[in-house]
């Protein structure tokens, strides 16, 4: 048996798995063993999100009259090199599953190291946008869950592509932004940026959230199937990618409803 749908998911579009799917193994994928390598690896972006969090922020002294010390965030000196680290890491894991083990490791802790140099610099603009940021995200992941065990939403493949392509709209979308703001970088601190921003990053919610429910599909169909032990890591991986997606997604999105307040 094999899996024919795929996932919405960029890090489990790639079909470099399915032929390993009706692979002979001494181990099969599990629900249980998915979701403990999930959480594995979401324990080293904590991890690695405490380094980023600690190099981009610096206490400068205690202030005597409030008692509390100064801190300065800055982008701390790896933040680039941790960037592009991890997107090459991304890509290599998504084009060989085998490798999710260790190459999702080492992705959770640059990604992570990222994600707190981002988060120190958004929080220090924000107080508590970030805690915020996560309690949404596991609000959104839990309401994803409940709709598909309940099977409110179904996994289609029309439902597969339409996701798959509006991400791909929405990051040609993201790239246009960019190019405009090289030649009119006031205009993302306009209103009408703001505007533009909130509901971009509301559509960015509702595609992370419907590529989680992919996510599900293709992870219960792989049990189904007596996919290979191995590809519990990889599965865990494209979860943990879409969780990251969701949480930056909601932190600008809580950012944008913040300035406007």
């Amino acid at each position: 048996m094999t899996t024919t749908m795929t996932s919405g998911n960029p890090a489990l579009s790639s079909t470099a798995f399915q032929d390993d799917i009706s692979e002979s193994a001494t181990g099969t994928v599990t629900v249980g063993g998915t979701s403990l390598k999930t959480f594995v690896l979401l324990a080293f972006v904590v991890a690695g999100g405490a380094w980023g969090w600690a190099s981009a922020t610096t206490t400068s002294g205690v202030d005597e009259a409030s008692g509390y010390a100064n801190t300065t965030v800055t982008i701390p000196g790896g933040f680039w090199l941790a960037s592009f680290g991890a997107l090459f890491v991304g890509i290599w894991v998504a084009m060989s599953p085998r490798k999710a083990a260790i190459g999702g490791i080492i992705y959770a802790l640059l990604e992570g190291y990222v994600l707190g140099a981002i988060s120190a610099m958004f929080d220090a603009q924000t107080e508590g946008i970030v805690g915020a940021a996560i309690v949404s995200t596991v609000c959104v992941f839990l309401a994803a869950l409940f709709l598909y065990a309940t099977r409110i939403i179904r996994p289609t493949r029309k439902m597969a592509f339409g996701v798959t392509a509006a991400i791909g709209g929405l990051c040609l979308l993201y790239f246009m932004v960019w190019v405009l703001a090289i030649f009119n970088w006031s205009w993302l601190y306009s209103e009408q940026f703001q505007t533009i921003g909130v509901i971009i990053s509301g559509l960015a919610v509702i595609l992370a959230a419907l590529s989680l429910t992919l996510d599900f599909g293709q992870i219960e169909r792989a049990v189904e199937a007596g996919a290979p032990k191995y590809l519990e890591w990889y599965f865990g991986y494209g979860l943990m990618v879409t969780l990251i997606w969701l949480y930056i997604t909601l932190l600008r999105l809580l950012s944008f409803v913040a300035r406007r307040n």
